[in-house]
């Protein structure tokens, strides 16, 4: 192996400590070496804590020893005043002689720490783990250049694709192994999303119950205000709930949900379903970065049908029954030839309990 890619493995790994807690920033680990020694490490904690370069920096007791080192960091340093100085100056008046980068950022505010770097006469070195770097901060880039989320479609099925059978019954489809990481996924990620249908049928709570893991924000589409003010999810952290409706709907129920602590956030409408990019912003803008959605049918056949899903987590119980009377996974109008379905690349399969879970990226 490379040294240059040993040591940023290294630098990847520790971005990783922070993932789910640096939203809406990017996840940055640092290394410094020195004569093929590291000397310091840091990565970016949370947003607003220093950057990955600072932590790694100050972790050097004797200053000294950053004359000539290089620094390793997974994401180009930052070139930008924001609610910390430039990474790119931090490293230039620290002595530190090269900079080995994995990918570029993708934040045209932040970036240039390249060429201020090189301006100062800094050995830099770009591209080293890139793929790597690039699937680590999928979260953000997707935030960046696309302003959107990035969804995750998580659904539990019978084998021959249906989500609940006859009358809406769904409980429980797949094995508590299965269920166990569908929670991790809740506690990793910004958000968990349903439409109104699941918690009318289902009333679920919707956290995440490991402990260790921090609790999800938790979304309900439900356009006309038909969620029921008794439902269970109201029992608890009623602060992290965001409603997301119609500018037209119930107003009553909307005041009442809000001295609860809810959150309402109002979308606009059109053709009937809500406006997809209007959705995407107001959710981002509510530092959902990353949003696990859990259906039902209809919801899920509405992130496919408009091109929102990123990557999906689709367990399948070795089971199957009868389809009249029961909801498939997507509920929307098929294609009338198979151009028009979605795919799945870089698909993985393997066995999750007594279940089969296959992982892929639209």
């Amino acid at each position: 192996m490379d040294k240059d890619e040993f040591f940023m493995r290294r630098a990847i790994e520790l971005a990783k400590k922070a993932r789910n807690k640096t939203c809406p920033n990017p996840l940055v680990g640092a290394v410094i070496v020195k004569d093929g020694k590291i000397i310091g490490e840091g990565y970016h904690k949370r947003a607003g804590l220093p950057h990955a370069e600072v932590e790694a920096i100050n972790s050097v007791g004797d200053k000294s020893l950053l004359k000539g080192a290089t620094i390793y960091v997974n994401l180009e340093p930052c070139n930008h005043y924001g609610r910390t100085p430039p990474c790119s100056l931090a490293i230039i008046q620290s002595g530190i002689s090269r900079v080995v980068i994995a990918m570029r950022d993708v934040n045209q505010k932040a970036r240039g720490g390249i060429e201020r770097l090189k301006e100062a006469g800094i050995d830099v070195r770009v591209g080293v783990l890139e793929d790597e770097a690039k699937r680590l901060n999928e979260v953000f880039i997707e935030n960046i250049t696309k302003n959107k989320p990035f969804f995750i479609m998580k659904a539990a099925m019978l084998l021959n694709g249906c989500i609940t059978v006859k009358g809406g019954v769904s409980q429980w489809i797949t094995s508590q192994k299965a269920r166990r990481f569908s929670h991790r996924l809740r506690g990793t990620n910004s958000a968990v999303l349903v439409g109104i249908n699941t918690v009318i049928m289902d009333d679920p709570l919707l956290t995440c119950r490991i402990k260790g893991y921090r609790q999800p924000k938790r979304v309900v589409l439900d356009m006309n205000m038909k969620i029921p003010i008794s439902a269970r999810m109201f029992s608890e952290y009623a602060d992290n709930i965001y409603i997301i409706t119609s500018k037209n709907s119930d107003e009553a129920k909307k005041r009442v949900l809000e001295s609860m602590g809810v959150n309402i956030v109002e979308c606009s409408v059109s053709n009937g379903e809500f406006d997809p990019i209007d959705l995407s912003e107001k959710l981002l803008k509510n530092d959902i970065c990353s949003c696990v959605v859990e259906g039902g049918s209809r919801t899920h056949g509405y992130f496919l049908k408009n091109g929102l899903y990123n990557k999906a987590y689709l367990f399948y119980a070795p089971k199957i029954s009868g389809s009249y009377g029961a909801f498939n996974v997507a509920g929307f109008e098929a294609p009338k030839s198979l151009d028009g379905v979605s795919s799945l690349k870089d698909a993985k399969c393997r066995k999750v309990g007594d279940d089969l879970l296959i992982e892929g990226y639209f």
